[in-house]
């Protein structure tokens, strides 16, 4: 995946279809999503420090072009390990409350502004080991 060239497939996020378009051009990652029933469309550029460090806080580093070619994998569906979803701020919101075992709290105002945006999340689970890791897009 080191081509600036990319890869484009349709990936079903939730059951909705989704256009996901990946390029990789030296030391970035550009990746833009798009809802194939609304046409909204999310985007997001991250440079190989961002990626180093997100997954370094996450306590599972994984160098850039590791992670481009996990992303790889999962948009390909060539792995069962590693996989996507694409979340709202509410969903996170929601997950967040789960795991903490409260009940919802009231949505802030900012809510709207939150919810604009999309989270792709990356995971890569293993029969004993589970990682997440996301990448928030913004409206295009």
């Amino acid at each position: 995946m080191d081509q600036p060239a990319g890869l484009q497939v349709d990936y079903v996020f939730r059951g909705v279809e989704h256009a996901v378009r990946v390029v990789v051009s030296g030391q970035v990652l550009e990746l833009e999503v798009e809802d194939r029933m609304t046409a909204d469309q999310w985007r997001g550029e991250f440079d190989a420090s961002f990626i180093e460090d997100l997954t370094h806080k996450t306590g599972n580093f994984k160098q850039f072009n590791i992670f481009c070619n996990m992303l790889e994998s999962a948009l390909t569906q060539s792995s069962e390990s590693v996989t996507l979803d694409l979340l709202t701020y509410t969903d996170l919101e929601s997950l967040r409350n789960r795991k903490m075992g409260g009940r919802p709290g009231p949505l802030a105002s900012r809510s709207a502004q939150l919810n604009s945006k999309r989270y792709l999340i990356l995971i890569y689970s293993v029969e004993f080991d589970r990682w997440d890791e996301g990448l928030i897009l913004g409206p295009r």
